[in-house]
């Protein structure tokens, strides 16, 4: 958090991290609720720090970590989250940038500037963002706020997932796909 003088905010920084491949409505659920936290009433407009995990740190930690080549390259991955975000911030006061990911924690863990973490429902995420909290308050750094987006589900109710989508069960928008890959023919209620 920035101050220009005692006590005016003139910038709230929130961060998340991620592989987001392909970019699908959970990660778009993550990445509003992170413009959310950082835009404000205000001095300041806020600010957003997408930690793209690169292709090395996604290959150890996924769970499925036989099929790297899901990924897709780094690059491309960045771009793609780029025009989404681009698209998406367009609505908020704040701004944003991407940087590589190439530990579990990242910055969350070490800049003192940051005020909130994004985070998604599942248990992994949850322990990771108590651990850098845990991490931060032993190397005398404030905690941060940990702010957790709703799980999206799909059409079949069952919650929209980057493996799912790979599989061919459903799309990024969690649209329910047969077996040519395309969505379900039915009518809109």
């Amino acid at each position: 958090m920035a101050w220009t003088e005692p006590g005016v905010v003139t910038e709230r920084i929130a961060i998340l991290g991620g592989t987001f491949t392909p970019v699908h409505n959970g990660h778009r659920a993550l990445l509003h609720t992170a413009f959310q936290t950082a835009s404000h009433d205000g001095t300041g407009e806020g600010h957003v720090i997408v930690g793209l995990t690169d292709t090395d740190l996604a290959t150890r930690t996924r769970d499925d970590p036989d099929n790297p080549e899901y990924l897709g390259p780094f690059e491309k991955r960045r771009r793609d989250l780029d025009n989404e975000l681009s698209r998406l911030g367009a609505a908020y006061s704040a701004s944003f940038e991407i940087i590589r990911l190439s530990d579990t924690q990242g910055p969350a863990a070490t800049r003192e500037d940051v005020d909130a973490l994004i985070v998604s429902p599942e248990a992994k995420a949850q322990r990771r963002a108590n651990e850098i909290n845990r991490r931060r308050s032993r190397d005398g750094l404030r905690r941060l706020e940990i702010h957790t987006a709703p799980f999206v589900v799909a059409e079949d109710g069952t919650r929209i997932s980057s493996t799912r989508i790979r599989s061919g069960e459903i799309d990024a928008h969690g649209r329910i796909l047969d077996d040519g890959g395309e969505g379900d023919q039915h009518t809109q209620r």
